[in-house]
């Protein structure tokens, strides 16, 4: 499941990857959550593809620093 939603987080727009990152950490139930070194590689991915991305990669860093 996870690979597809970094797939997904590796090639759609980033309207697209705000959306779903938006319920991977903040509405998903506790019991689906990401681990962190899942989180970290968004984070990866999103300061990678720069530009608009950044702002993303910006929200898995806090999500890291408040789950961890």
């Amino acid at each position: 499941m996870m690979q597809a939603v970094t797939h997904f987080f590796e090639t759609e727009p980033v309207s697209e990857c705000d959306a779903l990152l938006d319920f991977w950490l903040n509405e998903c139930s506790l019991d689906q959550a990401p681990e962190a070194a899942t989180v970290q590689h968004w984070q990866e991915i999103f300061t990678t593809r720069q530009g608009k991305f950044i702002r993303l990669a910006n929200l898995c860093g806090q999500w890291l620093d408040e789950n961890s």
